[in-house]
């Protein structure tokens, strides 16, 4: 079985184990194949150590935990092959959403963060995913990257198998993207303190945020209150962001939240009223929202530089914001 697996380039090994007064009485351990048996001597603390009696079996993952004891005298189990390729085999591809940016940190000390977190019920692979501060996602793409379930990946600016982007002080988006090019965007404000210490900023799956004390790695702390004059992360009400970058030229990424289902209408104006192009015009579910915008009209047409203005229509609701295309 063991030569069988080998030969489908599954990282397996059989290894013996004996008092060295077992050693002469190996030779069906050993015939046929290139086993390494350890020899153990008196006064037999390695054997002492796993428990072991004759003809134990015990069955390692590629992290050394233990995962099968078990005595073969009466034979080996039926789906121990299926066990071993189990234990060896990928874990599936992460799935957006379940997996998502749940804190940043645009003033680290000493370097900027990003955390992502696995929410599913197992183990799942990032590889093949996008992270950067613009939808270019040019900065990062996640190579052979394990992240438990319920458990998180931590980036910092520039370390070795990282992202190298800086995230704005003054505000910034952080894209998340799968191998297929779906991608969620979650909007950062504007660097604070409080207390003397400089906050991070956590989301939920929706994208939805808010400042927090830093925590890395581990679940995210508290949403903490700033004076009213600040930017809330965490709005009940619908909201239409700053776009980012601003000015820009030619792309930039229009951010809004929606606290429940609802027709919603975004459309572009130039300064004299005239309408631009729709970015948006349908139904949509609650939840953090973006939009990408090439600086083009109706028609495919890149449009001059200047001043124009953006307006999210939300049932009743309207909220209009400038930003300024450079050419």
């Amino acid at each position: 079985m063991v030569d069988n697996l080998k030969s489908q380039n599954y990282p397996v090994e059989l290894i013996g184990l004996g008092k060295e007064t077992h050693i002469g009485s190996l030779y069906n351990w050993t015939a046929n194949n290139d086993a390494s048996v350890c020899s153990d001597q008196s006064p037999f603390s390695i054997w002492d150590a796993w428990d072991a009696s004759q003809r134990d079996m015990y069955v390692l993952d590629l992290n050394g935990n233990l995962i099968l004891d078990q005595n073969i005298t009466s034979g080996i189990p039926d789906d121990l092959e299926e066990l071993i390729i189990s234990l060896i085999a990928p874990p599936p591809a992460c799935i957006l959403g379940e997996v998502y940016v749940s804190e940043a940190h645009t003033s680290g000390e000493p370097e900027d963060y990003i955390e992502i977190y696995n929410s599913g019920s197992s183990d799942c692979s990032l590889e093949g995913f996008q992270l950067d501060d613009n939808v270019e996602l040019d900065d990062f793409t996640f190579g052979d990257i394990i992240i438990p379930a319920d458990g998180y990946w931590v980036g910092y600016e520039d370390d070795e198998g990282s992202f190298s982007s800086g995230l704005s002080a003054s505000g910034d988006i952080v894209v998340f993207a799968d191998s297929s090019g779906n991608s969620l965007t979650v909007t950062l404000g504007p660097s604070e303190q409080l207390d003397g210490e400089q906050l991070s900023q956590s989301f939920d799956d929706n994208g939805v945020g808010c400042y927090t004390s830093p925590s890395p790695g581990v679940q995210n702390n508290e949403c903490v209150s700033l004076s009213i004059s600040k930017q809330d992360l965490y709005p009940n009400k619908f909201s239409l962001y700053q776009n980012y970058p601003n000015p820009f030229n030619p792309e930039t990424t229009l951010g809004y939240y929606l606290p429940n289902s609802a027709q919603v209408r975004l459309t572009i104006y130039d300064m004299s009223g005239r309408k631009v192009t729709d970015l948006v015009n349908e139904k949509q579910t609650s939840g953090y929202k973006s939009e990408y915008w090439n600086g083009t009209d109706n028609n495919g047409k890149y449009v001059s530089g200047g001043v124009y203005l953006y307006k999210i229509k939300v049932g009743n609701n309207v909220q209009t914001k400038k930003m300024i295309l450079l050419k």
